[in-house]
């Protein structure tokens, strides 16, 4: 009997294993790169209107840009002028981007370096889009601020709303707003006088902490990626009556981190990690292999399914769509580049990750 006992005890860690295997799935490890010469932490990604080159908001690295060649990144610059830059639109020739410590900041993009013309200098900001001469700021606690670009180099400021949450991300269309309202779900604003502004309804898909951290839509439909949550689809053909359609969590250990969404596919960034931490910093990552980039097709809104799937290591933020790629921010990873010509089977193209 104690012989059964002890070998018994001794399987417990293997079976334990095996439970773990079949609900997790397989792992990849990867050890976490603290290389000073690394891009800092990849938050977004850009291209300008001509598709030729890609710029990645890289915390206090700055802003990097990339010349394109056929989904090819061929590193130029980097361009930091302080404060932390998180989130970025590209309109014209300025690149908006929202910056964890400065607000609005407005960068010249015409020439080869950028050239920042004006910065709010004020608390920071998650998220911006950018539609009809309008920017839409999601200010954190101030919630969503309405900047007019008939001047691009001198915004100025039309509204401020505050939002029940904290406003992480926006997307603007139609005369709505919509705002990643990080624990209070998807706030709907009505912005058909940008002066004006006025809460419609709150969308939330769980009893606490909805994690709403990007927004992207399309047509009558609403993205939200939220973390744990996965995928969230709201249908908002009428928003002030919003229906909350579907949600894509596959994977156990799966975040929904970034997203992009054309003709109804969306390439949303899938983070998929276990981290080991010693006194709090983190010092060795295993990711599992659906870590990285999933083709999910959300024609029907209210019935998501997996097309494709482009797995790679590093923790993954923002996703831009632009001909026949889509480029990924990579965290502390750099940023890569994927060929989607064939969403259901789409290739891992380019890597960079280490500057010069």
């Amino acid at each position: 009997m104690v012989k059964r006992m002890i070998f018994l005890a001794a399987c417990l860690p293997i079976l334990a294993s095996l439970v773990f295997f079949l609900r997790v799935g397989a792992l990849v490890p990867g050890e976490v790169n603290l290389d000073g010469k690394r891009m800092q932490y990849c938050f977004d990604v850009a291209t300008d209107q001509e598709g030729k080159r890609l710029f990645v908001a890289a915390g206090y690295a700055g802003l990097h840009i990339f010349r394109l060649h056929q989904g090819h990144l061929n590193y130029v610059s980097t361009s930091y002028d302080g404060g932390y830059y998180r989130n970025l639109k590209i309109w014209n020739d300025r690149a908006y981007v929202a910056d964890s410590e400065r607000g609005l900041v407005v960068l010249d993009i015409r020439g080869e370096m950028p050239v920042t013309t004006w910065v709010q200098s004020s608390d920071g900001a998650g998220g911006v889009d950018i539609k009809e001469g309008k920017a839409y700021v999601a200010g954190y606690e101030r919630g969503l601020e309405i900047f007019d670009l008939s001047n691009p180099d001198s915004p100025s400021l039309l509204s401020i709303l505050r939002t029940p949450g904290c406003a992480w991300d926006v997307w603007a269309n139609a005369g709505y707003a919509y705002i990643a309202d990080m624990n209070e779900g998807l706030t709907i604003v009505d912005v058909s006088t940008p002066s004006s502004p006025r809460q419609v309804t709150v969308v939330t898909w769980t009893s606490r902490y909805q994690n709403a951290e990007i927004v992207r839509g399309e047509g009558g439909v609403v993205y939200v990626a939220a973390a744990d949550h996965g995928l969230i689809t709201i249908d908002v053909s009428n928003p002030a009556n919003p229906v909350l359609a579907s949600r894509y969590r596959p994977f156990r250990l799966g975040a929904a981190e970034g997203l992009a969404v054309r003709d109804g596919i969306v390439y949303l960034a899938m983070g998929s990690n276990l981290e080991w931490k010693v006194q709090g910093e983190a010092v060795w990552e295993i990711f599992t292999r659906e870590n990285g980039l999933h083709i999910v097709d959300a024609r029907d809104p209210y019935s998501l399914s997996l097309a494709g799937k482009c797995s790679f290591l590093g923790w993954v933020e923002g996703v831009h769509v632009a001909g026949s790629s889509a480029y990924v921010a990579n965290a502390f990873n750099g940023v890569r580049s994927c060929d989607i010509r064939d969403p259901e089977h789409p290739v891992l193209a380019d890597t960079f990750s280490v500057l010069p």
